[in-house]
């Protein structure tokens, strides 16, 4: 058999860190897929725990343990670099993220890719289940409706950003992308925290073909240490909160090359939902930061990515974007005072 056939169509990718007790079912999930035409990358990001004993005791017991390869890092770079190796490195034409702490249905890789040839799309995201690790209850979650097919530049990115309500999950992993299309437009996680938001608002942009399915292929585990456990802990490192806001400036910084694109009004108002709501999570915790957070530092985190002509030419939520760039324009201490009462108002704080 030629070189050219024994390479695998698909690569899933799973970044690894600290995950002991989940990523044995996780790992069994892939390796159980229906489709088997696959390879698994499993990248070493380096963790404290027995991880990575685990990962290796299961593919070397498993009867396809011998589809899955590790790569390791030198040091630990975080989850959104982990996936940036994923890309680097993936032999399949098309390649799905999935978290260590969750799992796929057993079915998950042949839904996703027959969607994929059929269209020949860019991108294929479907539904998923949120399942509570503790009890196995589970939880709301985000679903699509119905099947949808997008063809066309800008179809994709005007069905995101057709308002402010979420019509994608704001996850990478559950997503089968086309390899090609993710090296081609340099698509790459810029962070080591929110780095799903900062990708996502990079990729629809770029979407020329692509499908959403209501079908469940995986499952999200909600479990102790997530975002919202680590929030509730007495001392938050301020450090958290400035690589939010660091991350949130490199998705500002991108939003002036689709200036001339039809959802650009829509999508730097998704941006600046996004910023309010880290500026709220930042006021909500602030008395325990391990250091003070400066005001100067909220109110650079509000700034706006449009001009205020450009506003001004906006077709959709023109008075949206004038408040918040008002409100960015203010001095620090006023800046700060207006969100806590706007995020009051909101119950966002």
């Amino acid at each position: 058999m030629s070189k050219v056939a024994d390479k695998p169509l698909v690569t899933v990718g799973i970044p690894v860190y600290n995950v002991e007790p989940y990523v044995e079912k996780c790992l069994r999930s892939v390796l159980e897929q229906t489709y088997q035409h696959l390879e698994v990358v499993i990248v070493d990001d380096l963790g404290s725990d027995r991880s990575m004993q685990v990962v290796e005791s299961v593919l070397s017991s498993h009867s396809q343990g011998r589809r899955a390869r590790i790569v390791r890092h030198e040091s630990n770079r975080g989850i959104g670099e982990a996936r940036n190796t994923l890309t680097d490195c993936a032999q399949g034409k098309y390649l799905l993220f999935v978290d260590s702490d969750d799992y796929l249905e057993p079915k998950a890789v042949e839904i996703l890719l027959n969607e994929a040839l059929a269209l020949d799309t860019d991108a294929v995201l479907s539904s998923c289940r949120r399942v509570d690790y503790a009890s196995g209850q589970e939880l709301p979650t985000f679903a699509y409706q119905a099947r949808q097919e997008f063809v066309g530049r800008d179809a994709f990115a005007n069905y995101v950003c057709q308002d402010l309500r979420w019509h994608v999950g704001v996850n990478a992993w559950n997503i089968l992308f086309k390899v090609d299309f993710l090296r081609r437009n340099g698509l790459r996680f810029a962070a080591r925290k929110d780095e799903d938001a900062v990708f996502l608002a990079d990729f629809y942009a770029h979407v020329e073909r692509a499908v959403v399915l209501p079908d469940i292929t995986y499952n999200y585990v909600s479990r102790p240490g997530s975002i919202m456990g680590n929030m509730a802990r007495d001392r938050i490192p301020v450090g958290e909160i400035r690589e939010r806001f660091r991350a949130d400036a490199v998705m500002t910084s991108h939003c002036e090359s689709l200036k001339n694109r039809s959802f650009y009004d829509v999508h730097c108002a998704r941006v600046v939902k996004h910023k309010f709501r880290a500026v709220c999570v930042a006021l909500r915790h602030r008395r325990r930061f391990t250091e003070p957070l400066a005001a100067s530092e909220i109110r650079r985190e509000l700034r706006h990515p449009a001009t205020l002509r450009q506003i001004l030419r906006f077709r959709r939520y023109r008075c949206f974007h004038l408040f918040f760039y008002t409100l960015s324009s203010l001095p620090s201490r006023l800046t700060v005072a207006a969100c806590y009462l706007t995020g009051k108002l909101l119950r966002w704080i």
